[in-house]
């Protein structure tokens, strides 16, 4: 039985109350009277006449009568009349239960149907929510994937050197061996040079492997560590464009996030300072990163000093696909993507502003 339905049930049995109405006891006597009196008469001329009854019964019969008929109106005023009043406050209350009933079955029902609607309502927000989350996975994916030619020259840079070292060492060593100059303290010495070479190229697979693969689960990460990973990653291809970064830290702040993403911010940060020097020719250009705490906050702050940011398009520069670049050198997602990952997914805070000869993003988390 739906809310309608039984809103109609409910409708109909509060009718049938107001319907049946408590019969008035007036009446009742009245019509009590008449019979007592219609009996009397019948009762005096008839069983005489017919039955040969005494007059004896016949007179105690009429005082029986007339007894009733005199008590009457006392057993009105009495009795009869204040529960007649009471039946009647009686039959009111029941009309009004039954009006107040009806409202309660409308207002159960337009709760009910209130209730489906934000039940399905909350399922759909869930659902949005979820897709949304995919759909920023997936950009966050897609941005890495478009970084990561930008990160192969890196490597190309970063190994380049180090492989021609470890092949001069051993060089050194064979030349040494060839002429009798091979001695164990230049072997030991070469050796572990070489190996030194070996670990940091190591190490520079695991931070460039670590980078592409998206966290699932947020962790308390120590943020200046975040910074060092993607100063390793980005540090050959500033160099090559002459760009100085530097590294600041006050304590040792720590966030509860998404460290690789936190990096891939890092990173999109940085290399949007390193296109804007490139475009502008500036001049000693230099980036410095600084990681704090602030009332109970980490802040990393990316302070370049390119020139700063146009003010007409200042509050513009986080939106989607939103680019001062040429046609086909930028996309408009990564600062819009850097601002998703800490606001929405980190819950923090990514604003920028304008500061002397540059501009200064500001990350709260």
């Amino acid at each position: 039985m739906g809310p309608l339905t039984m809103s109609i049930s409910v409708a109909m049995k509060a009718e049938k109350a107001k319907k049946s109405k408590v019969r008035s006891p007036l009446r009742s006597l009245a019509i009590m009277l008449v019979v007592l009196f219609f009996a009397e008469a019948i009762v005096m001329f008839t069983l005489p006449r017919f039955f040969h009854t005494s007059n004896v019964f016949v007179d105690n019969f009429a005082d029986s009568v007339m007894l009733i008929l005199i008590s009457a109106p006392f057993f009105w005023f009495l009795i009869a009349r204040p529960l007649y009043a009471t039946a009647k406050e009686i039959e009111k209350l029941n009309v009004s239960l039954a009006a107040r009933a009806v409202d309660l079955e409308m207002q159960n029902a337009e709760l009910q149907s209130t209730y489906r609607n934000l039940e399905m309502e909350t399922v759909a927000r869930h659902r949005a929510m979820k897709e949304l989350r995919e759909k920023d996975q997936l950009l966050i994916q897609q941005s890495r994937m478009a970084a990561m030619g930008e990160m192969l020259g890196n490597i190309a840079h970063q190994w380049r050197q180090p492989l021609n070292v470890v092949a001069v060492k051993i060089q050194e060593i064979g030349f040494s061996y060839k002429y009798g100059e091979l001695s164990k303290e230049f072997l030991d010495a070469n050796i572990n040079g070489a190996m030194g070479i070996l670990q940091h190229l190591s190490q520079t697979i695991t931070v460039f492997q670590n980078f592409t693969v998206p966290d699932k689960e947020k962790s308390l990460f120590r943020v200046q560590q975040i910074i060092s990973h993607t100063a390793q990653i980005t540090e050959e291809s500033l160099k090559k464009a002459g760009i100085t970064l530097q590294l600041d830290s006050t304590g040792d702040p720590q966030m509860n996030g998404y460290p690789n993403e936190f990096s891939q911010v890092l990173m999109s940060l940085i290399m949007n300072a390193k296109d804007a020097f490139l475009e502008r020719g500036t001049a000693n250009p230099r980036i410095v990163v600084h990681s704090r705490s602030e009332n109970d906050k980490s802040v990393v702050t990316i302070t370049d000093n390119g020139g700063g940011i146009n003010g007409a398009i200042l509050d513009k520069i986080f939106d989607p696909y939103f680019t001062t670049k040429d046609l086909g050198k930028g996309t408009g997602i990564g600062l819009f993507l850097a601002k998703t990952i800490i606001e929405k997914n980190m819950g923090g805070r990514l604003t920028v502003r304008n500061v002397e000869n540059g501009s200064e993003f500001r990350i709260e988390v």
